[in-house]
């Protein structure tokens, strides 16, 4: 099991989050936080992993408690079902 380390540069964040995306197969969009961690503390994403987060700037949907709950395939099929991106 490989073990990602928190980062504070922005360089080392976007290589982590390429190298999650590709051992996961991740096929939607993939975001990184800037280092100042404004989202992660604005939305308390742990241990929930995964949101999509609506054009209200409300939580639309909440993946369960991680890391049980990141499940990309069930946010994809939400995505895929709430959006008009099918």
């Amino acid at each position: 099991m490989l073990k990602i380390l928190q980062t504070e540069k922005i360089d080392d964040r976007a290589e982590n989050a390429k190298q999650c995306v590709d051992t996961l197969k991740m096929t939607m969009p993939t975001l990184i936080d800037r280092p100042d961690n404004q989202v992660n503390t604005a939305y308390g994403a742990w241990p929930d992993r995964l949101y999509v987060i609506g054009i209200d700037g409300k939580i639309a949907y909440q993946g369960g408690p991680g890391p049980g709950g990141f499940k990309v395939n069930e946010v994809e099929n939400w995505l895929r079902a709430n959006t008009k991106a099918k």
